[in-house]
């Protein structure tokens, strides 16, 4: 949805409506309008869907629309504040959300809980995986079995990992060639990143299977203005180097970013030297992304997404009742490519937006030890179709509505050196409505239903709301709704586990949250309590078949419940802080044990201060991680200690043009595991320098 200024009421302030207006972005009753270009739009839909083909090709050749496409007049020029088109034909405002509705909404309209990483702060981390970037985020939980390169999974408010969705602008990344169509997150860099969001509670009524923890949304960084280069070279313990280049810019027809990065990293033991193992296991990640879109006119636009991954890490053997034991020649070959191609565009004045996209994903996988079953490779491939179409249906200076319509179609492949190529198809529609009411509360609620072709169909909800009491500015946040994940392909026709009979998992989530800002804005705390409980859990039961005894079936069922805690406190001018704790009850209600690798307690404290005159940014970060319970090498449940660690960070601005960093891990040198058997890393050191050529002056 199309935002004006955020001042309130500013909707209703002529002068800013027609300033609005006049850059294409005004919003406007539609009334019978509206309906008509929802029943086109449908219908152009289904034209396009049967020749996708002839999409594609039309969107990788934008050039030869562009050619005698009108220029369109640049946007005025706002206050940072503002957002002043829709992503990603222009720029998002630091105040704007994208993943809790699919349209661009303020923060101070959004219900849900998100937490919003900048392409900044994943800059000044200093730290070239995403998955490091994500610690320390509320109500979530990254949990790597080693060394950098490893499996690495992300727990959201103590759902499994399979029951995160992680998406690329769009583009799905759950791999149905791995077990449960889970996420690794392990070869991920963050390279060309422009911002995270992460959405904590069941979003499945806007991204379907897989989102019943939550979604990680990662949005491609878009290019502005004169072209900006960028150099980084970073160095550290561990033999760590890594080498990156981008280039970002744009016109008032086109705007472009392209980046490529190179790490590599001699490791540590994965496999955990108190176990008696001494080989270090390196990493070596390639990466390539970019993102390109051209203005076709004042109300189309195309935009392309692409990213390329080829990583390789060594890895380490298991032995029973041991546990995990060095291999001198083991690797695991990663390949990834992922590809967004989008039309956009604006009918009815700006009233009526739609989106048509097309989606690839290709994952290749290759552990080079033989082993007894052979050389072990997997290949999955997603393609989804989407169609998303947004009304306003009414604006008032008291009232605003949007509603949001949309279609998709995913087609899913996976092979194995072992199995032969397995596929599943889903389709799935959802409608929702998005309403304001006097700038102070507003309001969406949701529904969807989603068709897979062994899982059979599921219908999911969502209501959010968010209403702020004017005199005291505080918030009241909340939402309620279900979520689903649909059997993987590896769950329905593994020859040993799997089992065709499989239902989809399902949930019910709700949660209640309190903002209070104080001190005139200096201080902002949030208090919120969440409840998820989870259904027709897919484990392993021992049945007497098989060539294992048993099979994988719908038998159990979860509960995570907690509470998340967050507050922000600038100190002054150049010195600000932040607090942030998490309790979680994570259980198997069928079993009643804790679900493993899920701390009860955690928190965090960070300390940021810049020292303006020399240029210089230091950062100060400590975090607590309860025990957790895991499973020891024999199958049987043990205890993982507590842990702390503090990291520190130093930026100093030598010019316009020269940046050096440092980053300082594990400064107390803790030794501590996040897997049972597998290592962390301990003190280490890094620092490198990033040099900025061309932009703005």
């Amino acid at each position: 949805m199309l935002l004006s200024r955020l001042g309130k009421r500013v909707a209703g302030l002529p002068a800013a409506r027609e300033a609005v207006a006049s850059s294409g972005t005004c919003l406007r009753n539609s009334g019978r309008a509206a309906g008509f270009a929802n029943v086109a739009l449908l219908a152009g839909t289904t034209r396009i869907l049967n020749r996708y083909w002839g999409l594609a090709w039309l969107l990788m050749t934008p050039t030869l629309w562009a050619q005698e496409a009108p220029i369109v007049d640049p946007p005025p020029v706002l206050g940072p504040t503002d957002v002043i088109g829709r992503f990603p034909r222009s720029a998002l405002s630091g105040r704007a959300i994208l993943s809790s509705t699919r349209t661009e909404i303020l923060r101070e309209q959004n219900g849900s809980s998100v937490t919003v990483i900048s392409g900044d702060q994943l800059r000044e981390s200093g730290r070239p995986l995403l998955q490091d970037a994500l610690r320390g985020t509320p109500g979530l939980d990254v949990v790597r079995s080693g060394s950098p390169g490893q499996q690495t999974s992300v727990f959201i408010r103590g759902a499994e990992s399979r029951h995160t969705k992680v998406l690329l602008d769009g583009i799905p990344l759950n791999d149905p060639s791995s077990p449960s169509r889970a996420f690794d997150f392990s070869n991920l860099t963050v390279d060309n990143i422009e911002r995270v969001e992460v959405i904590r509670g069941p979003q499945s009524t806007l991204y379907g299977s897989d989102a019943i923890g939550g979604v990680v949304n990662i949005v491609t960084r878009r290019g502005e203005g004169r072209p900006k280069y960028r150099f980084r070279t970073l160095g550290g313990r561990y033999g760590s180097f890594q080498q990156s280049a981008s280039v970002s810019g744009g016109t008032d027809r086109v705007y472009y970013s392209a980046a490529g990065s190179f790490f590599e990293n001699d490791g540590f033991t994965t496999a955990a030297p108190r176990l008696g193992n001494v080989e270090n296991d390196g990493f070596r990640n390639g990466n390539l992304s970019g993102r390109f879109g051209w203005l076709l006119n004042e109300t189309t636009d195309v935009d392309v997404v692409l990213r390329y991954t080829d990583a390789d890490a060594q890895i380490d053997g298991y032995l029973f009742p041991t546990g995990p034991v060095d291999d001198l020649h083991r690797k695991l070959k990663n390949e990834t490519f992922a590809l967004r191609t989008q039309v956009r565009t604006e009918l009815f004045d700006g009233t009526v937006e739609q989106k048509v996209g097309f989606n690839y994903s290709r994952f290749n996988r290759r552990d080079t030890d033989p082993g007894v079953f052979g050389t072990a490779a997997f290949d999955g491939q997603t393609v989804k179709f989407d169609w998303q179409a947004n009304t306003v249906l009414y604006e008032s200076v008291r009232l605003r509505s949007v509603l949001t319509t949309g279609l998709d179609y995913l087609d899913e492949d996976a092979s194995s050196s072992a199995t032969t190529s397995r596929s599943l198809h889903a389709s799935g529609v959802y409608v929702q409505d998005h309403l304001v009411f006097d700038e102070t509360w507003s309001t969406v609620v949701g529904a969807r239903w989603d068709h897979y072709s062994r899982a059979g169909g599921t219908g999911t909800y969502r209501v959010t709301t968010r209403y702020v009491l004017e005199e005291a500015e505080t918030a009241l946040h909340g939402s309620i709704g279900t979520g689903f994940r649909a059997p993987a392909i590896n769950e329905l026709f593994d020859p040993n586990l799997g089992n065709l009979g499989l239902r989809p998992e399902r949930s019910f989530g709700w949660e209640l949250g309190v903002e209070q800002p104080m001190g005139d804005g200096d201080l902002v705390v949030d208090v919120t309590y969440f409840r998820n409980d989870i259904d027709d859990l897919i484990v392993y039961q021992f049945d007497g078949t098989g060539p294992f005894g048993g099979h994988l079936a719908n038998v159990d069922e979860a509960l995570t419940a907690g509470v998340e805690l967050t507050a922000n406190f600038q100190l002054g001018e150049a010195t600000s802080t932040s607090f942030g704790y998490t309790s979680l009850d994570a259980r198997n209600r069928t079993t009643d044990s804790r679900l493993v690798r899920r701390p009860r307690n955690k928190f965090r404290v960070g300390l940021d201060h810049r020292f303006d005159d020399e240029g210089v940014r230091v950062g100060l970060n400590y975090q607590w991680v309860d025990r957790r319970d895991d499973f020891d090498g024999a199958g049987f449940v043990t205890a993982l200690d507590e842990y702390s660690l503090l990291n520190a960070t130093v930026a100093w601005e030598y010019s316009d043009r020269l940046q050096w960093f440092a980053r300082l891990d594990n400064i107390t040198d803790e030794t501590y595991e996040e897997v049972w058997g597998f290592a962390s890393p301990r003190f280490a050191i890094f620092a490198g320098a990033t040099i900025l050529l061309g932009g703005d002056d």
